[in-house]
């Protein structure tokens, strides 16, 4: 059973790819007028990556973290799997929203607009959302509290580092149509109120 587990995250992390692919390949035909420490949003991603890329990787094809297994029942292993799943159709979703206008780091494209519909209308930074659900259930897929542990803070480091600079950034840009947007949607979970 656990050999199944492996191959499923092994797949999602390729569609997860898969998603992302196009949008990668479109960010560099695009000009940017504006960043935010283009070093150090580098260097956030890439231990990002770690967490919820290689690390994951890295228990599908070694043992290594063998020692760190947490126990979980298949039925909680299999109910997380079946969210990543709807976690990866969000994701999917999420991009097709914001189409040219995401970047992987903080930065303004030329023409860029701000995006309010969809998902957009409720949740100001709703691919943060799918990446805290990403490295919650990739842990508990793996039933590895290494893998869980470290993806959750690799991504809470670009989190934590990340979302304040951003919306200073979108003010910056969006002025007070960023400022009015704010007050209509929540950061990561939708307003209640």
């Amino acid at each position: 059973m656990e050999n199944i587990f492996k191959i499923f995250l092994l797949v999602i992390l390729y569609v997860y790819a898969a998603v992302r692919m196009p949008y990668m390949k479109n960010r560099d035909k695009i000009k940017y007028v504006k960043d935010k420490n283009k070093k150090l949003e580098k260097l956030n991603v890439f231990i990002a990556w770690l967490g919820m890329c290689l690390v994951p990787h890295l228990y599908v094809f070694t043992d290594i973290f063998m020692k760190y297994s947490m126990k979980i029942p298949i039925w909680g292993r299999c109910l997380a799997a079946f969210l990543m799943i709807l976690d990866v159709v969000y994701f999917y979703y999420i991009h097709k929203e914001l189409s040219n206008n995401w970047s992987p780091i903080l930065e303004i494209r030329e023409n860029q607009n701000l995006v309010t519909t969809g998902v957009y209308k409720y949740v100001r930074h709703p691919m943060y959302t799918q990446c805290w659900t990403w490295v919650f259930l990739q842990g508990i897929v793996a039933s590895n509290t290494f893998v869980w542990i470290f993806g959750l803070l690799s991504w809470g480091l670009l989190y934590f580092s990340r979302v304040f600079n951003e919306e200073k950034l979108m003010i910056e840009q969006f002025g007070d149509e960023y400022k009015e947007y704010m007050k209509k949607t929540g950061r990561i979970i939708p307003k209640l109120f």
